[in-house]
């Protein structure tokens, strides 16, 4: 005789069942079958690490050099937003070095992803005047980093897709296409 499932089981049952996990199983011949999925959320991380690299190591420099010049929204909107330029180049790096010119931008969804998670946790989880400070804080260390990421790749990618020359020799008619 058979014990029947704990609620936990069946959950990893359903979970099993529900497919959104194919996409990180191998097919038949042991290849991912979506490695952009696989990539571009391994890849998330380091765009993360870089992130927070650009933002540990500018803001001191920032701050000490431009506080004699600069007012201090001015001041808080550098600091904010030349880490997020920096980091943005850094990550567009992946772009030219990647035969999938898709990868950065889904790399981008994948952190958007995360901050939705982030916002909706605190919301749930935080009271007024915490979910106020993170708000802040997302606004000062989280929007600019997504906002010029995003802006970027999306440029990057939208040039590729017009300049692609496999795309003009497929408009081509089958007596032009030569080997």
């Amino acid at each position: 005789m058979e014990k029947e499932p704990s609620s936990f089981e069946k959950k990893l049952i359903r979970i099993k069942e529900s497919g959104f996990w194919d996409a990180f199983r191998f097919t038949k011949d042991g290849h991912f079958k979506s490695t952009l999925l696989i990539y571009s959320f391994s890849l998330s991380f380091v765009f993360i690490a870089v992130y927070i690299a650009c933002y540990w190591l500018l803001i001191d420099p920032i701050e000490f050099g431009l506080r004699e010049v600069l007012s201090t929204r001015l001041l808080t909107l550098a600091e904010s937003v030349l880490p997020a330029v920096l980091g943005t180049l850094i990550c567009s790096v992946f772009h030219f070095i990647s035969h999938e010119k898709k990868m950065v931008l889904f790399t981008y969804g994948w952190l958007v992803v995360y901050l939705v998670i982030l916002w909706a946790y605190s919301f749930v989880t935080f009271n007024a005047e915490e979910f106020t400070v993170v708000a802040m804080l997302a606004k000062r260390f989280l929007a600019p980093p997504m906002i010029t990421g995003i802006a970027w790749a999306l440029l990057l990618y939208l040039r590729h897709r017009a300049n692609d020359p496999f795309k003009k020799y497929q408009s081509l008619p089958d007596w032009q296409k030569r080997v």
